[in-house]
């Protein structure tokens, strides 16, 4: 990965960790839930947030690096994207009737969870520039 992304792509690790640390357990809850079935629809429900979390988040990175003006249009275009990936796994699991369709609903809104809480503490901790009046235009 480009060294400038990687400087702007601190938060990846930390929510993939946190992804990676729900991911057993949901897969266990999945699987006395709906047997080998839920236990891989909770393991593709993760994968599912952490893959789409981790290439829109790359993507706007890299988007930053081209210009300023490119961050909000790719930001936008990466959770459309996000948005339909998950969509279509859905849809494709509801059409096929499996039976690990409900521990993947499951496993996403958890994952969902957890990296919006990763998220919050990782802007809390954020240091941000301090702008004064007189540096503005």
């Amino acid at each position: 990965m480009n060294e400038a992304i990687s400087s702007r792509a601190t938060l990846i690790r930390p929510a993939v960790l946190a992804c990676a640390s729900v991911l057993v357990p949901l897969m266990i809850a999945g699987a006395f839930w709906e047997g080998v079935a839920g236990a891989l629809g909770a393991g593709a429900g993760v994968l599912l947030i952490a893959v789409g979390f981790t290439s829109s988040w790359i993507f706007v990175a890299w988007s930053e690096q081209m210009g300023v003006r490119m961050v909000l249009p790719a930001g936008v275009m990466a959770y459309v994207a996000k948005i339909i990936l998950v969509a279509a796994a859905f849809l494709w699991a509801t059409r096929e009737e499996w039976a690990g369709t409900k521990p993947m609903a499951m496993a996403t809104f958890v994952a969902i969870v957890v990296m919006l809480a990763v998220l919050m503490v990782w802007a809390a901790r954020m240091r941000l520039p301090v702008l004064k009046p007189e540096d503005s235009l």
